[in-house]
C-alpha cells in the first residue's frame, strides 16, 4: 500500500505516520529484531493492546492524519478495522493489535517476520490475552499469516477501494490484491 500512495516521497505523512507509531510504541510492547552479527535493527512489530471496554482501538478512527498519503492508507486500514470484530470473533475483551509489521528488505523471506509474529502471539499470551490481530496488505504477509494459522476477519479488495470515484491503491504489484485484518488466538 505503501508503494503504491508513494508515502515515501509525501513528507508530511512520514512525519505523521511516525508520530503515529511513536504514540504506539508508548504501550511498550512492541518488538524489534536485531542482527546477531552487526547488531543493526532488521525488523519491528509495532504493536498495542486494544481494549473494548476502554475503547482503545477507536484512537486511529477518530484521529485528524496530516499528509495526502497518510490519509488514504489510514482511511482503508480504518474501515477494516471497522469491518472486523475481534472482540466478538475471539470472544475476548482485549487483544494485541499488530499496527506495524517491517522488515529490513535484505532480511526479508528468510524468517524474520514470521520469528517477529510469533513473538507477538508469545507475548500476548504471557499478558493473558486470547488473540493477537494484525492487518496484512500484500498477498505474501497473507500467506504468511495464514501458514502461521491466523485467519481473516476482514478484507478489502483494492480494486474496490474507491474514493471520489477513483480506486486509491490502483498499482498494488502483482499477487497484491487486498489489505486483510486476521487474527489468531493465543494458546
Amino acid at each position: 500500500m505503501c508503494k503504491a500512495i508513494a508515502l515515501s516521497q509525501d513528507e508530511t505523512s512520514i512525519k505523521s505516520y511516525l508520530d503515529l507509531m511513536r504514540t504506539w510504541m508508548k504501550d511498550t510492547t512492541s518488538l524489534v529484531a536485531l542482527s546477531l552479527a552487526s547488531g543493526r535493527v532488521i525488523g519491528v512489530a509495532v504493536t498495542r493492546i486494544n481494549s473494548n471496554s476502554d475503547k482503545s482501538d477507536t484512537y486511529n478512527r477518530v484521529q485528524n492524519f496530516e499528509g495526502d498519503a497518510l490519509e488514504k492508507i489510514m482511511g482503508l486500514v480504518n474501515a477494516l478495522i471497522k469491518r472486523s470484530n475481534m472482540y466478538k470473533e475471539f470472544d475476548c475483551d482485549i487483544y494485541l493489535r499488530v499496527h506495524v509489521l517491517c522488515v529490513h528488505p535484505s532480511y526479508q523471506q528468510k524468517g524474520v517476520g514470521t520469528a517477529l509474529l510469533k513473538v507477538c502471539t508469545q507475548v500476548a499470551s504471557i499478558l493473558d490475552m486470547s488473540a493477537v490481530g494484525a492487518i496484512f496488505t500484500s498477498g505474501l504477509s497473507q500467506s504468511l499469516a495464514l501458514k502461521m494459522g491466523f485467519r481473516f476477519i476482514a478484507e478489502i479488495r483494492y480494486s474496490r477501494w474507491v474514493v471520489n470515484d477513483r480506486v486509491v491503491f490502483d498499482d498494488t504489484g502483482k499477487g497484491n490484491y487486498s489489505a486483510a485484518f486476521m487474527g489468531i488466538p493465543c494458546e
